[in-house]
Order: C-alpha cells, then structure tokens, then sequence
C-alpha cells in the first residue's frame, strides 16, 4: 500500500516572503502583509476562518486574475522539484493541503510542471462573481483548521492516518500533524517552535520520533525523515 505525503503549500513550497516586496502590495494592501505573516504561522490557528474573511474583505471587488498573476510571481522554493521527483518515484502519494486558493495553487504547479506529481489539492476557494473577488472565503481547510482534511484523505485513498505524513512549516500546521503518524517542520519560525516544546502532545510526538524538525530553505531537508 502507498503511503501519502501531505505538503503545506505556502512557505513549504513557495516562498511568500518574495511577493511582500512588491511596491504595489505594500502601497495598497497593508493588511495584506498581515495576512501572510499568518499564513507564516505567526497567529492562532483557531482563529484563522474569522481573520481570512477579514483579510479577504481587504481585496473585495478586485479583478481575480490580477490578484492570482501577482501570486503566480512568488519564488518556487528549492529542492521542491527534486523531492517531488523522489517521492513520486518511490511511490508515494502527494498531496496539498492549504488555506490558500485552489485555483492558484493549481496553476502555480502547473507553471513549474509539478503538477504531474500531484495527486489531489485541498485548499480554500475564494469567492468570485463576474471575475472579481467577493471578499468571501470557504473550503473545509478554512471551516476545520485543515483537521477535517483528513478523514477526507482516509477515505478516498482506503488509507489509515497512521500512514499519513504532513510537512507544514506554522502553527496551523501543528493540529494537522498532531493527528497524523508524524510530521515534518519546515524552516518553522521561533513562535512555532516554542508551541512544539511548550504542548505535551507534540513534544510526545518528538520525543516518539513521529516529529521532526528541518532546519533551513532548502526542501530536500525533509528527505531525511521520510523513509
């Protein structure tokens, strides 16, 4: 039986921190930036269904298209090619999981021709009417903090989560990879770290070798803990 890799897409396999620069963004959408510091991890994941409504009211009645070209601009991370070519030929199932958009992310893989290696996104669905954002966000990553994923997953791959392996880099992540055989923190920031040292299930995890820590950008990291 295969096992599945489930990615975080946003700072896993894009690197957010690039579209902050854009002199535009930063003139025009000042909550903006907030909202990617949370996509970083850096606020409480159980408020994340009421802070994206907030954050996406901030891009109301904006052309979809335009929003998604600038996103189409963000860095592709290293080493994402490699692994997923690894994985994919070691027969592993891979998997998105994200809060951000389904469509984007869609036509992010397939720009990078990675979308070969995927086989299924679940991810948010911004609102849209007559091409322009409506402000309204939804998904059952949004409605579950990502948890509701994943008896979703069990069932259409007949797969057990003891089987499933998460990589995430944030505090949203965290609930994800309590529930799963074991998860991988990629380049997680200071915040996220402290999280894992300071909940008892999550250092029982580490302590269990079902969580693992992958220091620095590069993707290929994580190669080392997954057999």
């Amino acid at each position: 039986m295969k096992k599945l890799v489930c990615f975080d897409f946003d700072d896993v396999i894009v690197n957010n921190r690039v579209f902050l620069k854009l002199p535009f963004l930063r003139k025009k959408f000042k909550a903006f930036e907030l909202g990617i510091d949370y996509m970083k991890g850096s606020l409480d994941p159980k408020q994340f269904n009421v802070f994206a409504n907030h954050l996406m009211k901030q891009v109301e009645g904006m052309r979809a298209e335009f929003i998604i070209r600038l996103l189409l601009r963000m860095r592709l991370r290293k080493g994402v090619k490699e692994v997923f070519k690894t994985l994919h030929r070691r027969g592993y199932r891979i998997v998105i999981v994200s809060v951000n958009d389904e469509t984007f992310i869609q036509r992010y893989l397939h720009k990078h021709n990675l979308d070969q290696y995927v086989s299924h996104i679940y991810a948010a669905k911004f609102g849209i009417k007559n091409g322009r954002l409506t402000g309204k966000i939804d998904g059952e990553v949004i409605r579950t903090e990502k948890v509701g994923i994943i008896p979703i997953i069990e069932k259409r791959y007949k797969i057990k989560r003891t089987e499933v392996i998460y990589i995430g880099d944030g505090l949203t992540d965290l609930p994800m990879m309590k529930r799963v055989n074991h998860g991988i923190l990629f380049n997680p920031n200071p915040i996220t770290k402290v999280e894992v040292f300071t909940d008892r299930k999550l250092k029982e995890k580490e302590e269990k070798g079902q969580l693992f820590l992958a220091e620095g950008t590069d993707l290929r990291k994580i190669m080392k803990f997954i057999d």
